[in-house]
Parts: C-alpha cells; structure tokens; sequence
C-alpha cells in the first residue's frame, strides 16, 4: 500500500466491483466543543488528486443552524497557509488570479440557502493537501437538554426551475437557475454511498447542568463522561459514510438556568443567559386557533407521511371544544380541508380524519403556496401555523420573507436524515415560533404531539429585557418576545469590558406583568472569545434570511437590500466570519507552479439521504394506471374499511417505475408493517372525544374507559405537565372530573386523578383490559391498584 494510502487508513472502492475509486476528497473529521448556546467547530478535509493532470475539486456543504465560517488553513507537504476574509468579488479574483498562475488556489463562499462551495484549484497528481475549517454554529436548546445537528451529506431540495437528472446510472445531479443562484455548484448524489468519502466526529460536550445522558438517533457513538457536566463524544465504528446529519441528543437531570460570561480578546465583555421556561409561571389556558399544514411531496413517501398524518389526527385529538383548526395538504398544489377555519367538534373532526386517509405523497414541494393559505385561513383572527415538512426546498429566504410578511406564528417539525434545520430555524424563529427537527429513526408522531403540546400557548408574552450596572451594555441579537413551554430564552449581549451588574426580565403571564432579576459577572474567563463568535455567526444568519438575489422589487426594496447586504459586509468584518457578503481565500505559491493551463474541475459527490429514495428526485415518477373510469387512489378507499386503515387495495391496479411494477396487495403489507409500528397510545388519543372523554355507551362506560386510557397514558410517563401526550392528559381529566358518576365510582376517579397530578401510575396491564372493553370488574381492579399505591404513599382518596 502506498504510504500516503496507508497514511490516510482508507482507500475507497466501489461497492458492486470492488474497484478503487478515483476520490477527489478522502475524508472528513469533525472536532470541536459545544455549549448550551452553540458550537465551536473545526472541519478536517483532507483531499489528495489520483488524475494525472492538476485538478479543481469543489466540495458543497449545508451550513448548520445559525452558522458561519471564520477562516481555514490549508497544509501540504512544505506549506501552512491560513485564509483572507475578503469581500465576495475580491475572494474571487484572488482565487482565479492563483488558479492561472499555476498557484494552490482555495476559496470558501457562502451562497443562498446557507449552501457553500469550498473549493481547491490546482491540485496536483498524487498531492495531498489538508483544509482545517472552524465553524460557529447555533444548537436546538431544550430546558433539559439541547440537540446538536451537523450535516455531513446535502438534501436534493425542489426549486420550480431546476434542472434535475441522472448524470449517470445511480448519479443524479441538480443545477439551479444562475439569475437567482449565482454560479453554486450543487453535489451529484450517489444513490450508493458505500464508497464515499470517509467521515468521522469527536466532539466535547460542555452542560451547564449534570449530564444524564449523551446519544444520537443518527449514528453508533462511544460517550465518556469526564465529570457531571462536561463528556465526550466519538464514533464508535472506525468510519461512516455521508448519506446522513450527525444528530447529538445532550440531557441533563434538571433545567439549567445560568449565565456563561468572559472576555473576548479585544478586552470587552460578553454574555449568554439561559432561563427555561418553567421559571415564567404555568401557561394560561385559552381557545386557540391552528392551521396545520402538511408537506405531502414525493421526498416525504413512506413512513414519514404515515407518521406525519397519523400525527395529524392526534393533535386534532388534543384540541378542545373552542379551539378553531384548518387542514391544508400541499406538494406543487395546495388542498385544504376547508376554506376556512372551523370549530372542534365530533363532526368537524371526524371529516378532518377522512381528508387525511385521501392525503399520500407525491409531487414538489411549494412550501410558500401552502403557508400562505394557512395564513389567509387565520388573517384577522390571529393564530398559530403548525408545519410538518422535510423542509427540501431551494430559494428558502423568499420563503422567510413572505411568511415574515403575513405576521402569523409557525411552529416546524422537520423530518429527515440530511439537514434543513437552519432553514426551519430560521422560519420559525422570524415568525416567533418554535422549531423541532426529526431524524427518520425517530418517531414523527411523538415528536409532532410533543412539539404541539410544547406551543399551545406561551408561558410568557411581550418579554422585555433592561441591563442595570453593565457599562456599554448591548443586548443582540433581539430576544425571543415569546417563550414557549420546554424552550428556554436565551439573552446575548455585551458590554465594555469585565463587570458585574443584573439583567431585568419582565413578560405578561395569565394578563399579570411580572419580572425577574439575573446577575451577570464578567471575568477574565476565555469563553468570552467563543461567545462572541457565536453571537457574531447567530446576527449573520439572521440577516442573510433578509437577503434576495438578485435584488427585487421597487427602488424602495432595492435600497432596502443594499442596505442589508452594507450590514452583512460591516457584520462579517466586525467579527471576521463569512457571509454571502464576505468570503474566505487563500493562494499558496508552491515550487514548480506552472501558470497558462486550466484544471480540471471535479465535484466531491455525497450519498442520497438514507430516508430519500433516488428515484423520487431522479427517475421517472411513479404513475398509477388504471382502467377508464377507474376510480383514483383517494376514491377507492371505501369508509366501510377500519379507521386506520391507509388503503383500499385493487389487484387490478398497479403504480409503474422503471424497475418492476408493485402490486397494491404487494403494498398492503408495507403499509400494514408501518401501522402496526405506530404507539398504541397515539391510537388512544386519536380515539378522545371532542369532550375529552373516551367512547362508550353510557356516562359510566366512558368514564371507565377513560379512567384506563388515563392509566395507559401514565404508565409510559406523560403526565398533565410532561410528555408527549399531555394535552390528552389533561383533556381526559377534566373529562373525569365533569362526568356524573355513584360516591364509589368517584372515589376511585379521584384516586386516579390525583395520581395523575403527582406524575405518578398504577401497576397494571391496562391496555390489555381497555382493548378487552371496559366492564364492571374493571372498578374492582383499579380500586385495587389505588389501594395499594395508597399504602404506599399514605395520602391517596
């Protein structure tokens, strides 16, 4: 084996003929520290030429949430280059000025959708060169915890003028319109990612609480725990391949609130204040009005879109009577349930259920379309958009801006393996929402019920934050004005140099104005250099949601966005990161250059999202060919079949792709494969009553099976305060505690409720006797349980 081969540890081949693959870029190391309220990365690219001639490799990447680039080093044998930051066109003509001399030329830039091409010009046979890359980027804060997401692949995402093919056989590429893109250079993506480019990850893990656990959903991962609040994260295998995000799951045993403070190296002093959300008071209980809009393109087919409109039914299930709702289902066209909003009850909700059984996957992905009839539903009436989407879109700022525009709240639950969590962020975020996203070795129906129940209604309204003692203080980016249950507020600010003074919080909760205190201390601790960085990176993405390219509009929006982009160019230099504005370029004079001749240019591919099927980009559409006057897929599912079944299957009729034509009874078995993988529990809350209660014959029967679907609920941990299914919870005891009942019956009633509020369960297998149907016995047995759980706790009725 050659030594830079052995060097290296890892030669890629092609997975069907085991031959060696001639890769541009070896393999990708990720390192780095993350903290509650960001990251701070470096990026290991290592790339080495096997053609015969100089080539230019462009490598294209996703940014993570609320990230930017600060510099790179570039290293081979003889040299260690570190990079300019320079306005965008300048970077450029440095970069191709290097590239006709003959010189190592490497250029990072940033282009729409947080999308960045770095690339390296002129490397030579057989070189090996090495590009260090430091990242500042945003992390998904919990009040217990916080999610780390890294994109180690790109999503093919939909624009209405792409221009999408198979270059080759299991190769697809996309390009994107140069008057709206500029000239970005896209990825191809290998349907097979076996023999890609290696990747691997060790990262530091620093809480401000102790650690519980540390995990990812995404990939296999050794964790050390090095003292209650700090540990250590690495890939278990010896490599992986880039067909998925890295995901990090970081919880601790308690909320943390706290201060992180220090001084950067100019002297002066910054801050981040983290304040969960039970410190705001309980949530007051109000009628609410949603929208919830359903992503139903062809990227979200199989067990995404089962699970998102199972997820579907289930919030409708935890709506009240009051509460107002809307269903709008949209790929390249948009379909609501109705035009506009209607009122929760048995009727409305169980033709909401229909409308979803005739909702499948299929088409583009017109996001805007869908959320700007949503807003139209809720214009005048004021709202909340609940969105569940993969998120696979270009041109995302045209997006933001208009949703921006039509002043309504969006909550987003992103599903996916390959990340669009900073454009999903940035949404939610610029309308006042909240914003989850999903890996698809999760479970899309817990986690839209948990984000659901999150965003109700906010724990705190109309926050305001004043400084008292904090010479030059400058709180920014502007905080959250709304705080939802589970979801912090995060304060970032900055002040003259090392100081102790006090924040001022106050917020509305329940119509009450109230307020808090946090002292803030300043000392010459180095994370202020960090805090810096990642308040610098956190204002940069903000600003580039603002951006349009090219400049549209009036003279009036054509001023406004040379302002913006006047604003990102003063953001990049004060901090010295990188922007759409600003880039990062570097030229190594090496011995031997020889100027006049242009490499060739190779983009490093990646591999298809593990959850996205190469054809739904790819290939030729699915058809469904049926006979004339045959009925369409929506028409033949009949209302005699059971309620949760997806399909009504015709042997007769068949969907047709280029490789083999599937059977719909071929496809009942899928199908009857993904129900039987869904919580029983979200069947139990798709069950509720618009009142609250269960099914039933009679106030008794109902009461009975309401009180062992409460029990049900308990026993997996949700409780009317925590859990996914909380506002089930609390809907079935309000139900209880309503429902006319003997002395006896309420007696074991209220045992149960009060188990409920202290977050307690009863042993038992409750399940098994509700599926059985409630019966008189049933009383005896829960009377049972409460018996000896009162033993034991001395204090149950």
């Amino acid at each position: 084996m050659p030594a830079t081969e052995a060097a290296l540890g890892f030669a890629p081949r092609q997975a069907a003929t085991g031959e060696e693959l001639d890769l541009a870029m070896q393999s990708l190391w990720l390192a780095g520290r993350i903290l509650p309220v960001g990251a701070h990365l470096v990026v290991r690219h290592t790339f080495r030429s096997q053609e015969q001639k100089p080539v230019e490799v462009i490598y294209s990447f996703a940014l993570p949430r609320d990230a930017a680039l600060r510099r790179f080093r570039v290293s081979g044998e003889g040299f260690s280059v570190r990079s300019e930051l320079k306005p965008v066109g300048e970077a450029v003509r440095a970069y191709e000025e290097g590239l006709e001399e003959g010189h190592l030329a490497t250029l990072a830039r940033t282009y729409r959708d947080g999308i960045v091409n770095l690339t390296l010009g002129n490397l030579r046979p057989g070189e090996t060169v090495t590009v260090l890359l430091e990242i500042l980027c945003g992390v998904e804060l919990h009040d217990d915890g916080l999610r780390f997401r890294f994109p180690f692949t790109l999503a093919p995402s939909y624009h209405a003028r792409a221009r999408v093919g198979e270059a080759a056989p299991g190769v697809g590429e996309i390009e994107l319109p140069e008057d709206e893109f500029g000239d970005v250079i896209l990825p191809r993506w290998a349907a097979d990612a076996s023999g890609l480019h290696e990747i691997g990850f060790r990262l530091t893990v620093e809480a401000g609480a102790e650690l519980a656990s540390v995990g990812s959903p995404s990939h296999a991962v050794d964790v050390k725990l090095e003292n209650g609040r700090r540990g250590s994260v690495m890939l278990a295998r010896e490599r992986d391949v880039p067909n998925r995000d890295l995901v990090l799951d970081v919880r601790t045993r308690e909320a943390w609130s706290g201060v992180l403070a220090g001084l950067c190296r100019q002297g002066k002093g910054h801050f981040a204040v983290v304040i969960p959300s039970p410190r705001f008071g309980a949530r007051s209980e109000e009628p609410r009005s949603v929208v919830f809009v359903l992503d139903r393109s062809g990227s979200m087919s199989g067990a995404p879109i089962a699970q998102a409109l199972k997820a579907c039914e289930a919030c409708l299930a935890a709506l009240t009577p009051g509460d107002r709702f809307g269903l709008i289902a949209f790929d390249d066209q948009v379909e609501a349930f109705r035009s506009d909003l209607v009122e929760c009850n048995r009727e409305n909700r169980d033709k909401a259920r229909e409308f979803l059984a005739g909702v499948d996957a299929r088409g583009g992905t017109e996001l805007a379309g869908g959320l700007e009839a949503a807003a139209n539903m809720l214009r005048g009436v004021g709202g909340d958009i609940f969105l569940l989407t993969d998120g696979e879109v270009f041109g995302t700022e045209s997006i933001i801006a208009r949703a921006r525009a039509a002043g309504i709240r969006i909550h987003c639950l992103g599903i996916g393996s390959a990340s669009q969590d900073r454009f999903l962020a940035l949404l939610a975020r610029e309308t006042g929402g909240v914003s989850r996203f999903l890996t698809p070795r999760e479970r899309v129906d817990r986690g839209a019920l948990e984000l659901f129940a999150a965003v109700g209604r906010p724990v705190a309204r109309d926050v305001t934050v004043e400084t008292d003692g904090l010479p030059g203080a400058r709180i920014e980016p502007e905080p959250a004005r709304q705080v939802f249950s589970g979801t912090p507020l995060v304060i970032f600010g900055r002040t003259r140099g090392a100081v102790r003074g006090t924040l001022r919080v106050g917020w509305v909760n329940s119509g009450e104005r109230r307020a808090m205190e946090i002292p803030v201390e300043i000392g010459s601790d180095k994370l202020g250099e960090t805090l810096r960085l990642i308040r610098g990176a956190r204002l940069i993405s903000d600003w580039e949601s603002r951006t349009e390219e090219p400049p549209q509009g009036s003279a009036l929006d054509r001023r406004r966005q040379r302002r913006i982009q006047e604003r990102l160019r003063r953001l990049s230099e004060t901090y010295g990161l990188a922007s759409r504005e600003m880039a990062l370029v570097a030229v190594v004079e090496r011995p031997g250059d020889q100027p006049g001749e242009l490499p060739k240019t190779t983009v490093v591919p990646v591999g298809m999202p593990e959850d996205v099927e190469f054809d739904s980009y790819f290939a030729a559409r699915a058809i469904c060919a049926r006979p004339r006057g045959f009925p369409s897929m929506r028409a033949a599912r009949p209302a005699a079949l059971p309620r949760f079944r997806w399909l009504a299957f015709q042997p007769e009729c068949h969907f047709i792709d280029t490789a083999r034509e599937v059977s719909l009874k071929e496809m009942a078995a899928s199908f009857d494969e993904m129900e039987a993988s869904l919580d029983p529990l979200l069947e139990l809350a798709l069950a509720i009553e618009p009142d609250g209660g269960m099914p039933g014959a009679d106030d008794e029967e109902r009461a009975l099976a309401s009180l062992l679907a409460l029990l049900c609920f308990l026993a997996e941990g949700s409780t009317e305060s925590s859990g996914p299914y909380r506002p089930h919870v609390r809907r079935l005891v309000s139900f209880l505690e309503n429902v006319s009942l003997n002395e006896r019956q309420r007696r074991i009633a209220d045992g149960v409720i009060e188990l409920a509020r202290r977050g307690g369960s009863l042993p038992g297998n409750w399940w098994d006797l509700l599926k059985q149907g409630p019966s008189p016995e049933c009383w005896d047995r829960i009377a049972e349980g409460l018996a000896k759980e009162g033993e034991r706790l001395g204090d149950l009725p």
